[in-house]
């Protein structure tokens, strides 16, 4: 007993003999949380706007110690990625939080995001009750999502003074991480690597890691279907048409985000040069009023494509000049939110600059609802995160990297890690395709699918409540189905001869023939059991549009509608099940154009693992 006590007596001396005093005359008082200590302050920003932040110490002596910002999600606070243990919630913040990383010697800043209010208690058992300020006032204390003017500018300030404030700060060796909403800053900062706005010698961010992010906001709030999105030159986001809103995603984070802050509305003083946004109009003219969608008209859309792109978005920022900074980005195949074409995307971008810039992507069924994030997945996730960024945090280094891609499971506790995939390019995690030929068309209009009730019951926000008595395959966060939709399109393929593995995009297309100046087209595949137990696999969208200026849509030709992805197996003697509507609510915001839209028989094309393709007839 002696012996034990002696020893935690030394153990705890050692973690409390940090490179730094129990005081900052910046960062205030620094009071010890179990084994950890962490200073809490309010700290004026670059524009003098107050800013909650907490930074928590590095455990251990030595010289030299490692920066990581870990940025919170939208609607979250400085607490999301603060932990007792190392353990966090046993999942996403396994081995990936700020008790973690302190006891690997690193400084780790957390702050609430400008614009945004800290609780007043942690939210989680497991996050140290730090005090909780706020990070919201009028007139710059607004929410901006992000921009790359204001908020990716608070974090490289916060950090310079963190380097100011400790001298034993390595200014060589910094990282970044977040998720969703701090996922979109992580890429952002990765584009911008040297800080030296306000400090000297200038801190140099090596590695990023974005968990569940985007990389273009306007595409992935509002899909238009065009993977290759807008110009990536363009400072006003030419060539990227309006999309579908995802109605339920757009209006539950608007209502969260009056809930904890405060949206900006023209009241910022900070200096820019994207000039006065009002981000409520932004909501009230894309989701709330509707298309038709026309920039060259109405400047409150101008202005949200602009914001959205060139000062919100990592795929719109000066990638050819900038230092290679490593980027290991975590995606999630069931995530309605952002989806794995946000990672994928600057993938093949980085790629296409340098074919050796040191970008990693891994896929998974982890991120927004309605993934159900095993902690399994998030435990190997994590574990290569780390060494990656173990790899490259003493300067990023030119390589070969992958692309690596973990199953969506239903109904089984089986260890899925053997059914890990790895390869040298997204599209390379496939070997084949199965394709689907249907033999019947469609006529649909703008209210084709309105009275669909698998519209409520696959919707990421709404769909667990809606669909209560349905089977429990274990598969909770994934939507079944036995009912088939009414007005829209619907058709089941053949039972297939062996069973495959479908993993990847994957994509719908079909002759077209519209009447009328734009139209959608929602797509959603799914899983058929012999039983006629129906589970979603994947789902996409693509909007029609005769007048947008750049990349208008003829009157007619052919549809191609691209598929979120998965990683799903396919069992022989399943079938195919594809729907195909005009309206898919309240995921997508209806269209309010009135057109005629004439498919002939659509074909569904999905790569597989297996090699050689497959076809099969549909119904």
């Amino acid at each position: 007993m002696f012996t034990r006590l002696a020893v935690a007596s030394v153990l705890a001396a050692i973690a409390f003999a940090a490179p730094a005093s129990a005081r900052s005359s910046r960062f205030g008082d620094c009071p010890a949380y179990g084994d950890q200590r962490i200073c809490t302050a309010q700290v004026p920003s670059f524009d003098g706007t107050p800013l909650d932040v907490d930074l928590t110490l590095p455990q251990g002596g030595g010289d030299g110690h490692p920066l990581i910002v870990l940025l919170q999600g939208f609607g979250n606070d400085k607490r999301e990625w603060q932990s007792l243990d190392d353990e966090g919630d046993g999942a996403d913040k396994l081995w990936w939080n700020s008790h973690w990383f302190a006891r690997q010697g690193f400084y780790v800043l957390t702050y609430t995001a400008r614009g945004f209010r800290t609780s007043q208690s942690p939210t989680a058992e497991y996050q140290p009750p730090t005090p909780g300020g706020t990070s919201a006032g009028l007139p710059s204390g607004t929410i901006q999502i992000k921009s790359r003017e204001v908020e990716v500018r608070d974090t490289q300030y916060l950090a310079s003074l963190v380097a100011d404030a400790f001298p034993d700060v390595d200014r060589d060796r910094v990282a970044v991480s977040g998720g969703s909403y701090g996922g979109g800053e992580s890429w952002l900062q990765a584009a911008d690597p040297v800080w030296d706005d306000f400090t000297s010698p200038p801190l140099k961010l090596q590695v990023a890691v974005p968990k569940y992010p985007w990389t273009d906001l306007a595409f992935s709030l509002a899909p238009n279907g065009r993977r290759s999105a807008g110009d990536p030159a363009s400072p006003t986001g030419d060539g990227f048409p309006i999309g579908s809103p995802k109605a339920s995603y757009i209006t539950g984070l608007f209502a969260r985000g009056n809930q904890q802050g405060i949206f900006e509305e023209g009241t910022r003083t900070t200096p820019n040069s994207e000039g006065p946004i009002n981000v409520p109009l932004w909501n009230t003219d894309l989701v709330v009023k509707g298309d038709p969608y026309s920039p060259e008209v109405d400047p409150i859309v101008r202005q949200a494509r602009r914001g959205l792109t060139e000062f919100r978005s990592a795929y719109y920022q000066d990638w050819e000049s900038a230092p290679r900074t490593a980027v290991f980005s975590i995606s999630g195949w069931t995530d309605d939110l952002f989806e794995a074409i946000e990672s994928f995307r600057m993938f093949d971008h980085l790629k296409a600059i340098d074919p050796r810039w040191p970008v990693e992507v891994a896929v998974a069924d982890v991120g927004h609802s309605r993934a159900q994030n095993p902690p399994a997945q998030w435990e190997r996730l994590n574990a290569q995160a780390w060494q990656f960024l173990q790899a490259n945090l003493a300067g990023a280094h030119e390589q070969e990297t992958t692309v690596s891609s973990e199953p969506t499971l239903c109904g089984t506790a089986n260890d899925d890690s053997a059914q890990r995939l790895t390869a040298s390019t997204p599209d390379g995690l496939a070997a084949g395709s199965l394709r689907v030929a249907f033999t019947r068309g469609a006529a649909l209009d703008q209210t084709s699918g309105a009275d669909d009730p698998d519209g409520p019951a696959t919707d990421a926000i709404a769909g667990g409540l809606v669909a209560p008595g349905r089977p429990d395959d274990g598969c909770t966060q994934s939507a079944r189905s036995s009912e088939q939709q009414t007005t829209g399109y619907t058709a089941l393929s053949a039972p297939l001869p062996e069973s495959l593995t479908y993993v990847g995009l994957g994509a719908v297309r079909a002759p077209y023939t519209l009447a009328g100046p734009g139209a959608t087209l929602h797509a959603r595949v799914w899983d058929v059991a012999p039983d006629g137990t129906a589970l979603l696999m994947t789902r996409g969208t693509y909007r029609l549009d005769t007048l947008a200026a750049g990349d208008a849509d003829p009157p007619a030709g052919t549809v191609r509608v691209p598929l979120y992805g998965n990683h799903w197996p396919l069992d022989a003697g399943h079938r195919i099940r594809l729907d195909l509507q005009e309206t898919d609510a309240p995921t997508f915001r209806p269209t309010n154009i009135p057109n005629q839209l004439t498919l002939a028989p659509p074909t569904l094309t999905l790569p597989t693992r297996q090699s050689g393709d497959v076809t099969v007839p549909g119904g």
